[in-house]
């Protein structure tokens, strides 16, 4: 018979697959509207000029990030209620349904007014789908891993996410070698879609056979509602807020906007732009492995503080490199942000599911990161846009930035020495 320890080993191995694998199915699907929003803003609105066009892609980008606080309220209730399993399959149907219907879309030349209506609809199931999917994974890593591995078990889910999004990149920038650019923008931009459903079906077969935490059910028999958690819990939503806001309002102005706005700059070099973002987003994989194992051994506050501020010292040069325009000021901007960001990014996953309480884990920890998201990091994109290319303001990115770090770095010197705390099910 198989020992008590291979048993676990068994059950970890499953974990961080089904966390991990999972997530990278979703955030593939998700990622690729992101890399393709300049092309889809003109396949699906009217526009009379470049940046009309881009700010209207991005726009259907932000509603994604916008209804994450819807996903992460009904998939977190359903997380809390029925069970982490559960709720971690609905979301990868939902993802995978909306991404096979985006690639069969009409665009607005065939059906007029109904194609925006369409593409904003199903990208609001996205947006619910990954409101629930992103934080319902690290939540169900940290609560499966032993309180000494917490860190990097639970960084998993995020380098799932990193996977993803460098599948949706790498796609992106195989249609971009691989296709003229009007081959593209007439039906090229729909395979990666349509490649959904077996990344979806993959995603679907792990979260199936993953074993439920055993946090959710040692809970007690009666959750409170969704409400009660809201009034209950909005300090703490506040401080979860504002812990995650500096390093993912970094990350989609570097290796979102800045690769997006190069293309739409000089398209003789969004191919190798969306290159250079594909290897950037690859070492990430590793770096975020070695943020949550840096947090298990260093502490998380501690670990937190020290990224962050390595971050805010990077920024200033790394948007200075990305406004000369080329390929290698790409390049630099992106390779000082990935090792603070990508280690912040390890760290948050069990440092946040530390912070919310286990019988409305899921709810707490869906809701604040989706608002999070939603109203600081998700808009990055559009608002740089809009700041650059209406307003003039070369700069206004770079503020912003700066901005966000400074009350992520606060709030975590505020901290008491001994947040976040425990889980409710430590096992060593």
């Amino acid at each position: 018979m198989p020992s008590d320890a291979t048993n676990h080993s068994t059950r970890l191995r499953r974990v961080i697959l089904a966390g991990g694998v999972g997530s990278a199915v979703e955030w593939f699907d998700f990622g690729v509207y992101g890399y393709l929003a300049p092309v889809l803003g003109a396949r699906f609105f009217p526009a009379s000029d470049h940046v009309a066009a881009a700010l209207s892609g991005f726009a259907v980008f932000c509603v994604g990030y916008f209804m994450r606080p819807v996903g992460g309220l009904l998939l977190g209730w359903l997380g809390d209620r029925m069970g982490r399993r559960r709720m971690l399959m609905t979301s990868v149907v939902a993802m995978g349904a909306a991404s096979v219907l985006i690639g069969v879309l009409p665009t607005y030349e065939q059906v007029g007014v109904l194609a925006p209506v369409l593409l904003v609809t199903l990208r609001s199931v996205q947006g619910i789908a990954v409101g629930g999917e992103y934080t319902g994974a690290m939540a169900y890593t940290s609560e499966c891993a032993p309180a000494r591995h917490r860190g990097l078990v639970s960084s998993m889910a995020t380098v799932g996410v990193t996977i993803g999004l460098l599948g949706g990149s790498g796609a992106v920038a195989a249609l971009q070698w691989w296709l003229p650019p009007e081959s593209v923008a007439a039906w090229g931009w729909r395979l990666p879609f349509l490649g959904s459903i077996v990344v979806a079906a993959i995603g679907l077969m792990l979260r199936a056979s993953m074993p439920e935490s055993e946090a959710f059910e040692a809970g007690p028999a009666g959750q409170p509602s969704a409400w009660q958690v809201m009034r209950r819990q909005w300090r703490l939503m506040l401080r979860v807020i504002a812990v995650i806001v500096g390093a993912n309002a970094a990350f989609y102005a570097g290796f979102v906007y800045m690769p997006d706005e190069i293309a739409q700059a000089r398209p003789e070099l969004a191919g190798r732009a969306q290159t250079i973002n594909s290897a950037l987003l690859a070492a990430q994989v590793f770096i975020v492995a070695a943020g949550g194992w840096i947090s298990d051994r260093m502490g998380r506050r501690r670990a937190s503080v020290l990224f962050t501020l390595i971050a805010l010292a990077a920024v200033v040069p790394a948007w200075r490199l990305f406004q000369r325009g080329t390929l290698d000021g790409l390049l630099a901007a992106q390779v000082l942000l990935s090792v603070p960001l990508g280690a912040l990014f390890g760290m948050q996953g069990a440092m946040v599911a530390e912070m919310c309480p286990p019988a409305a884990r899921c709810t707490v920890y869906g809701v604040s990161y989706g608002v999070g998201i939603a109203a600081f990091a998700g808009t990055v994109p559009a608002l740089s846009t809009w700041m650059v290319g209406r307003m003039g303001w070369s700069d206004g990115p770079l503020v912003y930035m700066v901005f966000a770090l400074i009350v992520a770095l606060a709030t975590l010197i505020a901290m008491r020495p001994d947040e976040p705390v425990a889980m409710g099910d430590e096992r060593t």
